[in-house]
Formats: C-alpha cells, structure tokens, sequence
C-alpha cells in the first residue's frame, strides 16, 4: 500500500460487467410479418435474452444477430434462423456430441423435416465437457456445433429422429 493510499484510503475499484443484453436496432413490417431486430455480442447471450420474450402472435418474430449467427423467437419458441457454413462440414468436430430428448413443440423438427428451414433446434451434451446447450441440427444428419463452454466443436448425429407425416 503506497502513502497515498494510507493517507487517503485505498481507491476501490469496481468492474462493471460488460452489458451482453442486445440492443435495440429497428422493427421491421414486411408483408403481414414483423420483425423487431436486435444486435447481441455473442450466441448464449442472445439466447438467453430471447428465452426472456413470449411472443403471442402469429407471424410476429423477434431476431438477435451476433457475429455467429442469428436466433429468433417466434409464436412456437426459440429458433436458429440458418446454419453457418461451418457447421455442414463435419470434418472440423473433436468429438461427439449427443442430442438430449426435450418435451417441447416439434414445428421446427417439421419445418426441418419438409425442407422449409435448414435446421431445428434441440438441447445438446458436449463430448468433451459435458455441458449442455441449444442448438440448431440439420435433420437426420450429421452437424457442427461448437460448444459455448469449452468451445469444442461436436459432431452431432441427428439421423434416428425422424418425423412421421400424417395428412
């Protein structure tokens, strides 16, 4: 301790956390849908912003873009706007990781399963660490996901889900 410091006190210095929630960009009427569209620094920060919002109507979507990808809530929940490029190439997994069954909606597992999106989401192990996260999965394939806790890339195999379609 310096003699400015017994004089005086020493200075207390706080550190303010660095503020993750997404800001605020625009809203967005194109069609009969809206959009209100934010900007979030990461992947897991967005998610969790957006697992705060219900949506309650239709065709109403609330959008987070961060620098490694897009997450949305809509009407029937959380979901991955599209893969990234990465994520189809398999090569680049250290591990495998392992897709945990969730009671939820299955309209995003229809959505991927009649080709409309490229991806649904679902709860994931990771190989290495064992944490567990959201992510989007191409159905009944192979994808990429990089998990947010120890940053390894798993490969996961969505290939024994299959959607049965009743007309």
């Amino acid at each position: 301790m310096g003699i400015f410091d017994k004089l005086f006190g020493k200075k207390k210095t706080t550190t303010k956390p660095l503020d993750k929630k997404p800001r605020f960009i625009q809203k967005l009427a194109k069609e009969n849908r809206t959009y209100e569209i934010y900007k979030g620094t990461d992947v897991e920060s967005a998610k969790k912003f957006l697992m705060t919002k219900r949506v309650d109507k239709k065709l109403y979507y609330i959008e987070v873009e961060t620098p490694e990808g897009a997450w949305g809530m809509d009407i029937e929940g959380l979901y991955l706007v599209r893969l990234l490029p990465w994520q189809k190439n398999i090569s680049l997994a250290k591990c495998n990781g392992y897709i945990i069954p969730m009671s939820h909606s299955n309209f995003g597992l229809n959505m991927a399963a009649r080709g409309i999106s490229d991806n649904f989401v679902v709860k994931i192990k990771c190989g290495k660490c064992e944490h567990e996260w959201l992510d989007g999965v191409r159905y009944k394939n192979l994808t990429s996901v990089k998990c947010p806790n120890c940053k390894t890339i798993n490969e996961v195999d969505s290939g024994n889900i299959t959607v049965l379609f009743i007309k």
